[in-house]
């Protein structure tokens, strides 16, 4: 990728003006130069961690300069965060409408789990969590990504099955994503163990033992 890969949007001829001139809107990403950035910043997490992220590195093997990643980037940690969300199904695996409730949650959080289990991921993802940690705006994307993936459609799936009794009326879902989540991270930043097939599993049961009538 090269600085010629910012190619313009087209403009819209300015209010008051004979002469045509077309207003520069802003740069659009290339999607083969931002899907290259993107892999070259998910190896560089694989290989140095967080702490050792070189966007240096990042723009040689993707062919890429400094400054465009940073125009498209608002910092190496926005970068290494979205490099680990790319990873992810852009569609969640579809689950039937009368699925368990256990299969249910599971969906929400299996696909962060399968990226960890896969190749290099749990190196890679816990990079992207420190960096999430670190920088404001990256941990705004990452916040973001969970509300919309995560936290909302377990809010739709609590209030349901509240509605049947099969968890209290009063559950909090702050408490549910916490134990949903929370043990993913103590195992990948704290413990930097291995991510086991049947976690999601046990996860998804700690929930529902807590909200339980």
């Amino acid at each position: 990728m090269s600085e010629d890969d910012d190619i313009p949007l087209s403009g819209q001829v300015s209010g008051g003006s004979d002469d045509g001139d077309k207003r520069r809107v802003g740069p659009r990403r290339s999607e083969a130069s931002t899907n290259a950035v993107l892999v070259a910043a998910y190896t560089e997490l694989s290989e140095h961690g967080w702490r050792g992220f070189s966007v240096d590195r990042v723009a040689k093997n993707a062919k890429a300069s400094k400054q465009t990643i940073y125009r498209w980037w608002k910092s190496a940690a926005c970068l290494a965060v979205d490099a680990a969300l790319a990873t992810l199904s852009a569609k969640p695996v579809p689950v039937a409408a009368n699925a368990d409730v256990r299969d249910k949650i599971a969906a929400l959080i299996e696909p962060m789990l399968t990226a960890v289990r896969t190749g290099d991921g749990a190196h890679a993802w816990r990079g992207a969590l420190l960096a999430a940690a670190d920088d404001g705006e990256a941990g705004e994307t990452f916040r973001a990504w969970f509300s919309e993936s995560v936290k909302v459609p377990l809010r739709h799936i609590l209030a349901a099955e509240a509605l049947k009794g099969t968890v209290r009326r009063d559950w909090d879902i702050d408490l549910a994503t916490e134990l949903l989540f929370g043990p993913v991270w103590h195992r990948l930043i704290a413990m930097r163990g291995p991510v086991p097939e049947s976690y999601s599993r046990r996860l998804v049961e700690s929930v529902l033992k807590a909200l339980s009538p």
